[in-house]
């Protein structure tokens, strides 16, 4: 099974025993409302689990898709992963979903985060690391500022400066600066 761990997080490869809790947080009306905002679409929660499966069972193995697992309460507490199925060459895409009840929990998702980057980096050999979202996720931009991610496309501005709503922004992390620190 693969996978990787924080200090406080165990990330590994799915199992079906993982629907119910994945289904429970994604579900939450704080959960599906911070996806809308975001511009992502409500996917089923087995059917995930299933393709995050056959996804582990691939090889070569491109995309890693990780349940996010407290290690204090052996709860599921988010899914979390860097794909490259679909990326250049050398390169991949990172996501990272919590429960709501994680939500502004002490760092929790730089830890996780730092860890898939590390992943990325150190064990997929990975030059540089990207996610997508959009200009009202707000929670995702300042989480890759604080990790050192560079903007690759500046949110464009509307009519006396306002964010045009549903705009992608991209943030990108490349290995070189990595290794330097930026991300530590």
């Amino acid at each position: 099974m693969d996978g990787l761990a924080t200090r406080r997080f165990v990330l590994r490869d799915f199992e079906p025993a993982d629907v119910p809790a994945l289904a429970a947080y994604q579900s939450d009306p704080r959960f599906v409302s911070a996806r809308n905002k975001a511009g992502q679409e409500a996917g089923d929660p087995a059917e995930l689990v299933a393709l995050f499966r056959t996804w582990a069972q691939e090889r070569p193995r491109r995309n890693h898709q990780f349940a996010v697992i407290e290690r204090k309460t052996g709860r599921l507490v988010g899914c979390a992963g860097v794909r490259t199925a679909n990326c250049p060459q050398g390169s991949g895409e990172l996501g990272i979903e919590l429960s709501p009840d994680m939500w502004g929990r002490y760092g929790s998702a730089a830890e996780i985060t730092r860890g898939l980057l590390d992943f990325g980096f150190s064990t997929l050999a990975l030059c540089e690391i990207f996610g997508e979202t959009t200009a009202e996720n707000h929670q995702a931009a300042r989480l890759a500022s604080f990790l050192g991610a560079r903007l690759e496309r500046p949110v464009r501005q509307g009519n006396k400066g306002i964010e045009v709503p549903g705009e992608p922004v991209v943030w990108r992390f490349l290995r070189r600066d990595w290794r330097a620190g930026s991300g530590v």
